[in-house]
């Protein structure tokens, strides 16, 4: 081949080829260009209508796209067209259709070249070669290739490219976001970009506690209480005209979706509340161009909460309790009475793992447990309160948190002690904070909770502790077979028994006189052995004290005050000490008291014969309620008439038998009484407790339990016969018979009386004589004295 036609055909390959290069770099760029500006539109379009970045996926699926349309692109437009081959034979039938006028001449010595042949063939190749290289010659080899396409390619690379240069000088915040968008794959590359910026927490109950939702977007609120949303603008965002929150409740009935707009509190702050959640819940916050990727959760669950509380005591040692110590106080409702200075360790269980305790009285708070992390532990601090001046002061125990929680934190335990003490125990703390802790009786613990998800109890759990104090032992007593006036040879009895919570530790007689005015005291014969009930008794058959008046020397006209005194064992705030009744005794001699007591017996002699008057009217009216019944039991037909006048009769009857029967027992047990005073007043003599005795009591013992009896039966069985309208008459006879037995007995009764007023009236006379005839004596002297000192000189 010719070399001029050889350098013809490689000129026009290189020019196809630098064609091919410029015309792929033009199209790969005006694609790119173009998936550029497509990818940063729907970002634009999507954030605009969503306020979100699109999904990471999408902008994924979009990378790939982009790689794949644009390398496919600069391998077909630029690899596979750069690269394939040119023959020779190829360039010249591109540059035969392009210039007719070689009139074939160029293929023919192309192809010929490469075949050879003859002489012949030779020579007309050498012509036809002669005639192509001058063609050649006179041709244009530029305008073989077609230029618009390329410039048009070009034309719409520059343009493109220009375009995205230009959005980068004057929107490189736009570039750099599709940057971080489609290159880096960030999920938050509009987070820089935004306007708009929304701080989510939560202000949780009690106390309008700020609480942030965690790293995961998850807060835990307590179930039935209200959530309280807080949204607010960081400083260096603009706040938005308007915040709505979307939300999905999930409970038993399935989703639950709604929206609402947040109410806006001031510049930056928009609120809204969720009445007693009682559902898990998931939230969107929509502001201006912020919206939160992905939603916060709502989870809730059940608020700590004590489910019992139980008090391990250790009761002071004089209550006589140690035997329950080993068996704890359990508490049931809101209060628990314990003696006062018991020590005990409240333990409290709870329904799920605690991280702190906080125990509030109106004195002190004390709160212990764990930080958030539920790991490092908090200081034990103890909060000394001051309501008179509202000071307080904080100081901090030497106790481990871990100490006072169980390996599972459901329980814990504090020591306390319930004290009349407890003001001054406090004030103490203040240089040396320790347990346990003092508590003011009657005052109410406050128990808060926090849980390990940092929900404190929407109420306190309350405890109150009362105290019991100890109160002084009960003294009751009485005067049996003494009177008020005694002689000074008496011994008085008096029994009772004396009442302490917790034991009696001492009883005593303490008496004073109206010459010793200060009180003595004087041993029981039987001391109390800390019973918490002691009998008043010399001996198990003697159930009476007695005080002996012979050693205490007493004269004649003085006073004596006695009473019974007894004191516990309380060694902390006592002990305390009280005593019965005050009993006042005169001191009177022998003759004055026999006086005395014969005026009682003609009392009680003038009563028995009120009631011996009323039982003989009671018989005088039964003999004419004999002749009603007579004459029923004869004229049947007045039978109906006349059976409600006779048990009318009979009624009365009975009400007025038992009514003397109770006043005659009244009298017999004051006739004891005379007995009695007059054996422990040491006035008595074996004839005049024989008579009395055997005469009066005795009789009248039996007339009491037998005779009065057997009347008020033998009416009852009159009353029956009435009723039955059967054996009237000989019921009333037996009536007749009993109640003339009963008055017979009575007059025995009044003639001993009487007999017995024979001899009092005559010793009664004697003293009346006695008395008199001092009396005269001292009118007498006193003459004597005042004629010597104010009578007429001699």
């Amino acid at each position: 081949m010719r070399p001029e036609i050889q350098r013809v055909l490689v000129r026009l390959r290189s020019w196809i080829r630098r064609y091919v290069l410029a015309e792929g770099i033009a199209a790969t760029i005006a694609l790119a260009c173009l998936l550029f500006w497509l990818t940063f539109g729907l970002d634009l379009a999507w954030f605009k209508l969503s306020q979100l970045e699109l999904p990471g996926w999408f902008r994924i699926l979009c990378t790939i796209a982009m790689v794949t349309l644009i390398a496919g692109t600069a391998i077909v437009w630029i690899g596979l067209r750069l690269f394939r081959r040119l023959d020779q034979t190829d360039l010249a039938l591109a540059l035969e259709r392009k210039f007719p006028e070689l009139n074939d001449r160029l293929i023919t010595a192309v192809q010929l070249s490469e075949r050879g042949g003859s002489d012949v063939q030779s020579a007309m190749l050498e012509r036809t070669t002669d005639e192509a290289v001058s063609r050649l010659s006179a041709i244009e080899l530029k305008k073989t290739i077609n230029p618009v396409p390329l410039k048009r390619m070009l034309t719409a690379a520059s343009v493109l490219l220009a375009s995205v240069l230009g959005l980068g000088l004057a929107d490189a915040q736009g570039m750099e976001r599709w940057y971080q968008a489609y290159i880096l794959g960030r999920d938050d590359y509009w987070e820089p970009f935004r306007r708009n910026e929304l701080h989510i927490q939560i202000v949780a109950q009690p106390g309008d506690r700020i609480r942030s939702f965690d790293a995961r977007g998850i807060y835990k609120h307590p179930r039935g209480e209200d959530l309280q949303v807080l949204a607010t603008v960081p400083e260096s965002a603009v706040p938005p005209h308007r915040v709505n929150l979307q939300f999905i409740g999930f409970g038993g009935a399935g989703q639950q979706r709604g929206q609402v707009s947040m109410s806006r509190m001031g510049d930056d702050e928009f609120r809204h509340t969720f009445s007693r959640m009682v559902n898990d819940h998931q939230l969107w916050f929509r502001g201006g161009d912020y919206v939160n990727r992905q939603p916060f959760r709502v989870q809730v669950v059940d608020p700590p909460r004590v489910d019992s509380i139980e008090l391990r005591c250790d009761y002071p040692s004089y209550t006589g309790l140690d035997s329950l110590e080993d068996r704890n106080v359990r508490v049931v409702g809101m209060q628990v009475a314990l003696p006062m200075e018991t020590e005990f360790e409240l333990q409290a269980s709870s329904n799920k793992p605690l991280l702190q305790v906080l125990l509030r009285t109106p004195n002190f708070e004390l709160s212990f447990g764990f930080d958030a992390t539920a790991t490092g532990t908090r200081p034990t601090k103890l909060t000394l309160l001051d309501p008179e001046h509202a000071t307080s002061q904080t100081v901090e125990l030497n106790v481990s948190p871990a100490t006072l929680f169980d390996q599972d934190r459901r329980k814990f335990h504090v020591p306390l002690t319930v004290t009349l003490d407890a003001a001054k125990q406090l004030a103490r703390l203040k240089d040396k904070p320790e347990f346990p802790l003092p508590l003011v009786p009657d005052q109410t613990v406050q128990i808060i909770l926090i849980d390990e998800d940092q929900i404190e109890s929407p109420e306190p759990a309350t405890l109150t502790v009362n105290g019991i104090v100890d109160q002084s032992p009960v003294v009751e007593t009485r005067r049996t077979g003494i009177g008020t006036a005694v002689t000074r040879m008496a011994s008085i009895p008096l029994e009772g028994k004396i009442t302490d919570d917790y034991g009696v530790a001492g009883a005593w007689f303490g008496y004073r006189t109206n010459v010793q005015p200060q009180e003595q005291k004087l041993p029981l014969a039987n001391l109390p052995q800390g019973q918490k009930e002691f009998r008043l008794q010399q001996t198990p058959e003697q159930a009476v004290e007695r005080l002996n008046l012979i050693p205490l020397q007493l004269e004649d006209g003085q006073t004596l005050t006695l009473s019974v005194y007894a004191e516990d064992a309380d060694n902390l705030n006592g002990p305390h000490v009280s005593h019965g009744e005050l009993f006042t005794f005169q001191i009177v001699s022998k003759d004055d008291l026999l006086a005395k007591l014969f005026d009682r017996e003609v009392t009680l002699r003038a009563r028995f014969e009120q009631i011996r008057s009323e039982v003989q009217e009671m018989r005088n009216s039964l003999d004419g309620t004999r002749d009603q019944i007579a004459t029923t039991e004869k004229t049947p037909a007045a039978a109906a008439g006349q059976s409600q006048v006779i048990s009318a009769y009979v009624d009365r009857a009975l009400h007025q038998i038992r009514k003397n029967h109770t006043e005659s027992r009244s009298i017999e047990l004051s006739f004891r009484d005379l007995r009695d005073e007059m054996v422990n007043n040491r006035i008595d003599t074996a004839e005049l407790l024989e008579r009395i005795e055997r005469r009066i009591i005795e009789p009248m013992s039996f007339l009491n339990n037998s005779d009065f009896l057997d009347v008020d039966r033998r009416l009852g069985a009159l009353r029956l016969a009435v009723e039955r309208q059967t054996a009237m008459g000989v019921a009333a006879e037996e009536v007749t018979a009993s109640v003339d037995h009963l008055l017979a007995q009575m007059d025995l009764i009044l003639a001993e009386m009487k007999d017995r007023g024979t001899i009092n009236d005559l010793i009664q006379n004697l003293q009346d004589i006695i008395k008199r005839e001092k009396q005269l004596l001292e009118q007498i002297e006193e003459k004597r004295i005042e004629d010597s000192f104010f009578g007429p000189p001699k």
